[in-house]
C-alpha cells in the first residue's frame, strides 16, 4: 500500500475544477486564490493538498483528499461559496471531476 507522509493513500480522492480566468482578471484570481480559496480549503476536514496549473486563461486546480466523504462534505458545504467568490473572475462556467487518487511519487 502507497504511504505518504506517513500516511495511506488508499481510498484517497482527487477533485479537479477546470475554467477560464476573465479578461484582465488573472491578478484578481490569484489574490483571492491565494488570500481565500488556499486558507479556505487548508481549513476543511480531510484536505491534504492542491495543485494550481495555469496556463493564460487556462486554470486547472486538483485538490486531494484524504476520502470520498471528506471530498463530498467539501463539495456540498465549503464549495459553493468559493465558487460564489470565484465568479466574478471566471469566464463560463467550471468544469468540476473526482477521481480516485493513485499516488506514484518519486519525491522522497
Amino acid at each position: 500500500m502507497q504511504t505518504t507522509n506517513g500516511k495511506t493513500s488508499k481510498g484517497q480522492i482527487a477533485r479537479s475544477v477546470r475554467f477560464d480566468i476573465a479578461p484582465d482578471q488573472s491578478d484578481q484570481f490569484h489574490a483571492l486564490f491565494r488570500n481565500e480559496i488556499l486558507p479556505t480549503l487548508k481549513k476543511q476536514d480531510g484536505f491534504r493538498d492542491e495543485l494550481l496549473l495555469v496556463k493564460d486563461q487556462h486554470v486547472l486546480a486538483i485538490s486531494v483528499w484524504d476520502n470520498m466523504d471528506s471530498a463530498r462534505k467539501y463539495e456540498s458545504t465549503a464549495y459553493p461559496q468559493l465558487d460564489k467568490k470565484l465568479r466574478p473572475v471566471m469566464a463560463g462556467n467550471p468544469t468540476v471531476e473526482t477521481f480516485k487518487y493513485d499516488s506514484l511519487s518519486t519525491i522522497a
